[in-house]
Order: C-alpha cells, then structure tokens, then sequence
C-alpha cells in the first residue's frame, strides 16, 4: 500500500476574508431618501432636519470608509446629495406653502372688507358706499301725547350688491349744543330695498327740547355688514 504525502501547511497561509460591508453608506442613503420624500411635505417636514444631518454624517463617514471597504461609494454619494437636497427643499417647499397661506389670509380678509364698511361722518370717507345708502329725512319737534317729542326719521336704500344690515349713531343739537345721543337701525335689507327708521329720535329726552328754538340730527358714524 503506497503512501500520499501531505503538502505542509505554512503557519504564515491565511484563508481571505470576506469583503467588508459598508452599513454606514446604507444607512445614510435610507436616511437621505427619507429626508427627501419628507421635504415635501410642509410642516410636517420640520423632521427634515434630524434626518439629513445624519444623512449628511453617515454618508460622510461611508464614503471616507469606501476607500478601504471597496464598495459603498455610490450609496454614500447620493446619501449626501439626497440630505442636502432635502434641505434646500425644506425651505423651498415652506415658502411657497406660507406665501400661499398669506395669499388666501389677505382673500380672506378682502373678502371681509367688503361685507363690511364703516364710515364716520366729516372724515375722509366722503366715497365710503355706506354714506350712499341712507339720509335723515325728518328731524322736527312735534307735540305727542305726552309733550314734545322728536321726529327724526332715516331713511335707508341699500345700494349695494348683497344684503346689508346698517347701524347709525348720530347726535342731536339743540341751538348748537348737543342736548343727545340717537341710534338707528335697519336689518337685513336686499339690493334696491328701501325702509325708512320712525324711531331714532325715540330716546331724546323730552324736557331737553321744551325751550329749543332750532333742533338739528347729525349722522357721527355709519356701519354696514352683511352678516
């Protein structure tokens, strides 16, 4: 029976090793792909932030350690561009997102503008449309049934486009000074409609125009509103 010789084993043989993986260049790619699908997303993409600086380190340290790993280059270099993209993005996306907010605040409030007008009387309002829409048509003092009273009626025609509910402050004077406060109302009243206030004077006091030679009502402010 022939015998086979064995080859002697070199103390100094190794068997090679597996390549090494590079986890950190994975993780940075996940992270800045995750970063960026969130950037697009106002508010909610304040999370941006945590994502793609680790995005940024991780893909960082990846592609430092490529060199030695062999592999993992590619994933490290789209992870810093998708994490710094994700940033630029946030502020992009956040932009436009309270630019058009700001856009539908100031609709909004054009749109409130016009459903109410004020004026006050004497001022620069003199083209404010409210001051179109009514007129004192009687400011007298006639004998009641319980002495004098004041007759001040207003008459109001809503020229507007909608239905508008008005409400009036004035004054009345009695030989120049002011003896009262009067308030007039009309509600809800449709384009075109007309109605006439037989009540403002109604709170005058009664004794305060006894002795009055001449009785004048004014108009001080003027609202509208169509709510």
């Amino acid at each position: 029976m022939s015998h086979v010789p064995t080859q002697p084993v070199h103390p100094d043989y190794a068997a090679p090793q597996p390549p090494k993986g590079n986890g950190l260049a994975i993780a940075g790619l996940v992270l800045g792909i995750l970063a960026l699908v969130v950037s697009f997303i106002p508010i909610v993409n304040v999370v941006v932030w945590p994502l793609a600086i680790l995005g940024l380190v991780f893909g960082g340290v990846g592609l430092a350690k490529s060199k030695k790993a062999g592999k993992g280059k590619g994933a490290s270099i789209t992870a810093l561009v998708t994490s710094i993209l994700s940033i630029v993005l946030f502020f992009v996306m956040n932009a436009v997102f309270f630019k058009a907010v700001d856009e539908v605040v100031k609709e909004t409030q054009k749109e409130l503008d016009q459903s109410y007008d004020s004026a006050t009387v004497g001022d620069d309002a003199k083209d404010n449309p409210v001051l179109k829409d009514f007129r004192i048509s009687k400011c007298d003092v006639v004998t009641g049934d319980l002495g004098k009273e004041l007759a001040l009626h207003v008459d109001y025609t809503n020229n507007g486009d909608r239905r508008y509910s008005y409400l009036l402050e004035g004054e009345v004077l009695a030989d120049g000074k002011k003896i009262s406060d009067f308030m007039s109302t009309a509600d809800n009243l449709a384009p075109k409609q007309t109605f006439t206030d037989k009540e403002a004077g109604i709170l005058v006091s009664t004794e305060k125009l006894d002795t009055a030679k001449k009785v004048e009502c004014k108009v001080v402010t003027a609202h509208r509103n169509d709510f």
